[in-house]
C-alpha cells in the first residue's frame, strides 16, 4: 500500500488554520432572524402559567412559543432504541407540565436580532410551583424520594443483573479479598464551538434545510421527519464545518425540531448559536457513576471472582443517548482479563440535573477505572509487581476472537507485546532508582500502570442512530476526477483524510486528487455520521468495497485497451500499467473517458457505462447472538476492540496535595492504521481530555439542583501548562472482521490515563509511607490533601 500508513496531511487543514472554515455561525440568510431560549431557573417545579404578552409587544419580536402550541403541532422527541429495556417517556421540545432540570427549555422567542431575542426571553413571565428536587443518586432510589417522572412509581430509568459463574462461592473459596468504591464525577466535553442551528423553509417547494452543528446529520433528518410529520425528503440537513464533538453533537435536542418548527411556521430563516453557559448547564453531561466492587484473588494474584455495584446518575430523562454509557460501563467488565465468576448490577438513576449525552469514550473510562484500581490492590496484597499481575489475568493472543463472559466479542489482541512495549519505554523496572533520588531531593514522585480496553463501532439492535454498517459512494468523471460521497461525517477528526487514502490506494491515484464530501442528506447515501469511531471502520470500509468494484472495472476496459489479462496489470501513479512492461500503460483519466465517451467501442461494450459505485459495508463481528439473544440474554454491543497501556509518572505535593504530571507514555492498538498523524492527534486529544477529568473537571450541583460551575470561570479545564508532551507508540493487530484490519481511535487513550494518575499518586504517597488508594475523580488539590489528611490519621491511629 503506497498511502495507507502514511502520516498525511488532513484535506481540511488548510481551510481552518487560515480561518476559512464554514461554520452555522458564519451562515446568513435574507431575512434571517433569531431564536432565544427561555429555561427554568429550577430542578424540579410544576408550571403553573406562562404570560408572553410583554414580549409579543417588545420592538423587534416576530413571535414567541410555549410547550402548549409544540403539543398541539409536533409529536413526541423519539428515543434511539426500543430494544433495550429503559422506561419511555413523551418529550417534546418545550416542557409542558413541569421542568425535571434547571435549564430545561419552557418557552422561546424569535426576533429580528439575537440581542432583541434575549432580551425579549427576559420578558416572558412563567409562574413556577417550586418541588423537592432530588440530587442524590442513592436517594434517588428511597422510597418516599421525590420522582423525576411521576407515572414511573421510582426513579428508575432501568436496571440489570448479569451473573456467570459462581462469585459468591469463589470468594468464599479465595486467597484474599480486596474491596473499593469507585466514583466519577459529572462532567462534559468543551468542543471549541458550541451548538448551532440555521433553519429555512421554502414554502414553495415545501422543503426544510437545516444547517446543524451534529455529528450524525441522516439519524437527525429521520429524528426530525417523525417529530414534524414530514416526509424524509422534504427535509435536507447539512453538517457544515464542526468544531468539535465528542458525541456532545449527537441528536436529538429539543432546540433542533423546535427551530425547525418555527421556521416552517414563520416562513423566514431562523439561526440560534449556543452560549457557553447554556452548554454547561442544558447541553448534555456524562459519567456521574459509583461502582463498588468485591474481588477474590489467589496468591499468584489471579483474580478469580468479581462482584460489581455500578449505580448512574443519568440526570432528568431525555431522548440524548448518553444513558447508554451505564450500558456499555457494565458490558465491558471485565474487559483485558479472564475472571471466570462475575456478577454485575447496574442501576440507571434519573435525577433532576441536566440529562447525560454521549461523551468521549462512553462510559468505558468508569469501569477501567475501577479495574485497575482492583488490579493495584491485588498487587498491593500479594506483594506482587503491579504489571505482573496484570499479565497473570490478561486474555492470551491466541484465545482471540474471544467471548468474555459479559458477551463482548473480542476480535483480536496481543495485550502481553503491548505490556512489555510501555514498560520499556516508561523504564517500568529502573524508575525505584529515579524516585529514590527525587526523594532526596524532597520529592515526591510516583509511577502508575494502567491498561484500557476501549471498544469502538458500537451497534444497539433496532436503532436509528449507532449501528455497525455505513454507506460510501465513489465517482469517477469522464475527466478521471474521483469524488467520494460518504454517510460518515467528520467533527474534526480527519477521517475525510484516511478514507481519501484507501480509495487512493485501491484506484492507484493520489489523495490530493480526490474530493470528499460529507454532512449532506441530499449527497451521500445514508449513513449513521460520526460516533463511537465508526468513521473509517464502515464508512472506510465501504469506500474500499465501492473503489474496488470502480477498479476492477477499470482494469478490464485498461485490458482490453493493452490487449492484456486483467491480472497482467497494476493501478499506480494515475496509470494503469502492464506488469513488466512500464512503457505500455495508459492513464486512469484515459480509460475514464473511454467508459465514458465510447461506451460502444470493443474495449468498453461489454461494460455498463459510467463508473459510479455505492456499496454499503456490515461489519462482520456480530454472530447468531445478535440475531438471537442467547439464553441468557447477552448481545455483543461492539465491532472492534481496540487497547492500549499507559503509564503516568506524576510528583505530589505532600503539603498542598497538588498533583503535576511530568510524563504521559501509551502504547496502543487500533489495527491496521490508515493514518498515523490522525491517529496520533485523536490520542494527543483525548490524553487531555483524560487528564482533565481525572485532575480538574468537575459539574457540581448544589442540593437544590442548582449547577455551580456554569462558566469556565468555575468549571475547570486545563491549558497546554497543565499537561506533559505525550510519547506514544503502536502496536498493529488487525481485526478479522473488516476489510481494512482497521479498529478505530478516536475513543482511545481516555481510560488509561484516569487510571495511571491515580496509581501513580498512591506509588508517590507511598514514598511517604502513607498508605492511600485514591478512588474518586477529580483528583484536585482538595481530595488529595484529604486522602493525605486521612491517611496522617489513621498511620496515629493504628502505628502498627
Amino acid at each position: 500500500m503506497k498511502y495507507i500508513g502514511k502520516g498525511i496531511t488532513g484535506k481540511t487543514n488548510q481551510v481552518l488554520t487560515a480561518g476559512k472554515g464554514t461554520f452555522v455561525g458564519d451562515i446568513t440568510l435574507p431575512g434571517m432572524c433569531h431564536l432565544a431560549i427561555v429555561r427554568s431557573p429550577y430542578a424540579h417545579a410544576r408550571i403553573k402559567s406562562i404570560d408572553t404578552k410583554a414580549a409579543d409587544q417588545f420592538p423587534g419580536v416576530i413571535a414567541t412559543i410555549t410547550g402548549d402550541e409544540i403539543i398541539r403541532n409536533t409529536k413526541p422527541i423519539p428515543t434511539h432504541s426500543p430494544a433495550l429495556g429503559e422506561k419511555k417517556f413523551e418529550l417534546y421540545a418545550l416542557a409542558t407540565g413541569k421542568v425535571r432540570y434547571s435549564g430545561e427549555p419552557v418557552a422561546a422567542v424569535v426576533a429580528e436580532d439575537r440581542f432583541t431575542a434575549k432580551h425579549a426571553a427576559e420578558l416572558i413571565g412563567v409562574v413556577y410551583e417550586d418541588l423537592p428536587p432530588v440530587v442524590d443518586p442513592e436517594k434517588a432510589l428511597e422510597a418516599g424520594s421525590a420522582l423525576v417522572v411521576d407515572e414511573w412509581g421510582d426513579n428508575i430509568l432501568s436496571s440489570r443483573i448479569e451473573v456467570h459463574g459462581d462469585p459468591d462461592a469463589r470468594l468464599k473459596s479465595a486467597a484474599g479479598i480486596v474491596r473499593g468504591d469507585v466514583r466519577t464525577q459529572r462532567y462534559t466535553g468543551g468542543a471549541i464551538e458550541p451548538r448551532g442551528y440555521l433553519a429555512s423553509y421554502d414554502r414553495y417547494r415545501s422543503k426544510l434545510t437545516f444547517w446543524a452543528s451534529t455529528q450524525s446529520p441522516h439519524s437527525l433528518r429521520l429524528f426530525l421527519s417523525e417529530i414534524l410529520g414530514m416526509r424524509e425528503s422534504q427535509i435536507q440537513v447539512i453538517e457544515p464545518h464542526v468544531g468539535g464533538a465528542f458525541g456532545l453533537k449527537l441528536p436529538t435536542y429539543p432546540e433542533e425540531p423546535l427551530i425547525c418548527y418555527l421556521a416552517i411556521k414563520l416562513g423566514r430563516p431562523i439561526r440560534w448559536i449556543e452560549e457557553r453557559t447554556e452548554n454547561l448547564l442544558a447541553g448534555g453531561h456524562a459519567r456521574e457513576m459509583r461502582l463498588a466492587f468485591e474481588a477474590g484473588y489467589e496468591k499468584d494474584g489471579r483474580v478469580s471472582a468479581l462482584k460489581v455495584r455500578l449505580l448512574a446518575d443519568v440526570g432528568a430523562p431525555s431522548a440524548l443517548c448518553g444513558w447508554g454509557m451505564a450500558n456499555v460501563a457494565a458490558f465491558l467488565i471485565p474487559a483485558v482479563y479472564k475472571i471466570p465468576d462475575v456478577r454485575v448490577e447496574r442501576l440507571t438513576v434519573v435525577t433532576n440535573k441536566c440529562p447525560w449525552n454521549a461523551y468521549r469514550a462512553y462510559g468505558k473510562e468508569a469501569s477501567m477505572l475501577m479495574l485497575e484500581r482492583m488490579m493495584d490492590l491485588v498487587a498491593e496484597r500479594t506483594g506482587l509487581d503491579r504489571a505482573e499481575v496484570r499479565l497473570r489475568n490478561f486474555i492470551q493472543p491466541n484465545e482471540f476472537p474471544y467471548k468474555q463472559v459479559s458477551g463482548a466479542s473480542l476480535d483480536s489482541g496481543n495485550y502481553q507485546r503491548v505490556m512489555a512495549n510501555i514498560l520499556k519505554a516508561g523504564d517500568w523496572r529502573g524508575f525505584p532508582t529515579l524516585q529514590a533520588d527525587a526523594r532526596k531531593r524532597g520529592e515526591l514522585l510516583g509511577i502508575g500502570l494502567a491498561y484500557e480496553l476501549t471498544p469502538e463501532g458500537g451497534c444497539i439492535p433496532k436503532s436509528s442512530l449507532l449501528s455497525a454498517y455505513d454507506g460510501t459512494r465513489v465517482q469517477v468523471s469522464p475527466k478521471g476526477e474521483v469524488t467520494i460521497m460518504t454517510g460518515v461525517t467528520s467533527p474534526g477528526c480527519g477521517n475525510e483524510t484516511g478514507i481519501a487514502q484507501i480509495v487512493a490506494d485501491e484506484l492507484g491515484i493520489s489523495p490530493d486528487s480526490i474530493t470528499v464530501v460529507q454532512g449532506d442528506t441530499d449527497t451521500c447515501p445514508f449513513g449513521l455520521g460520526n460516533s463511537s469511531s465508526r468513521s473509517v471502520i464502515f464508512g472506510g470500509s465501504a469506500a474500499k468495497l465501492a473503489a474496488r468494484e470502480i477498479r476492477d472495472k477499470i482494469s478490464r476496459v485498461s485490458a482490453r485497451m493493452l490487449e492484456v489479462s486483467p491480472e497482467d496489470l497494476e493501478l499506480e501513479d494515475g496509470k494503469i500499467v502492464v506488469k513488466g512492461a512500464p512503457s505500455r500503460s495508459v492513464s486512469f483519466a484515459d480509460v475514464a473517458g473511454v467508459i465514458y465517451r465510447e461506451a460502444f467501442t470493443l474495449a468498453a461494450c461489454d461494460e455498463e457505462p459510467g463508473l459510479d459505485t455505492t456499496r454499503y459495508f456490515r461489519h462482520g463481528n456480530f454472530d447468531a447472538m445478535n440475531k438471537q439473544p442467547d439464553p441468557e440474554g447477552r448481545l455483543n454491543f461492539y465491532s472492534t476492540w481496540p487497547n492500549g497501556a499507559t503509564i503516568a509518572i506524576v510528583r505530589v505535593d505532600i503539603e498542598t496535595g497538588m498533583v503535576k504530571v511530568l510524563r504521559l507514555l501509551s502504547v496502543h492498538d487500533a489495527g491496521v492504521l490508515i493514518n498515523p498523524m490522525l491517529v496520533n492527534a485523536n490520542l494527543h486529544g483525548a490524553f487531555a481530555q483524560s487528564l482533565g477529568g481525572a485532575l480538574f473537571e468537575n459539574l457540581v450541583y448544589d442540593e437544590a439542583g442548582q449547577l455551580q460551575t456554569a462558566s469556565f470561570m468555575d468549571y475547570t479545564m486545563p491549558t497546554a501548562v497543565d499537561l506533559p508532551n505525550f510519547e506514544t507508540a503502536h502496536e498493529e493487530t488487525p481485526s478479522p472482521f473488516n476489510p481494512l484490519g482497521a479498529k478505530g481511535a478516536g475513543e482511545s487513550g481516555i481510560s488509561g490515563p484516569m487510571a495511571a494518575v491515580a496509581g501513580a499518586i498512591d506509588d508517590a504517597l507511598r514514598q511517604a509511607g502513607l498508605s492511600v488508594h485514591v478512588m474518586e475523580m477529580p483528583l484536585t488539590p482538595n481530595r488529595v490533601w484529604n486522602y493525605i489528611q486521612a491517611a496522617k490519621n489513621k498511620q496515629r491511629s493504628d502505628p502498627q
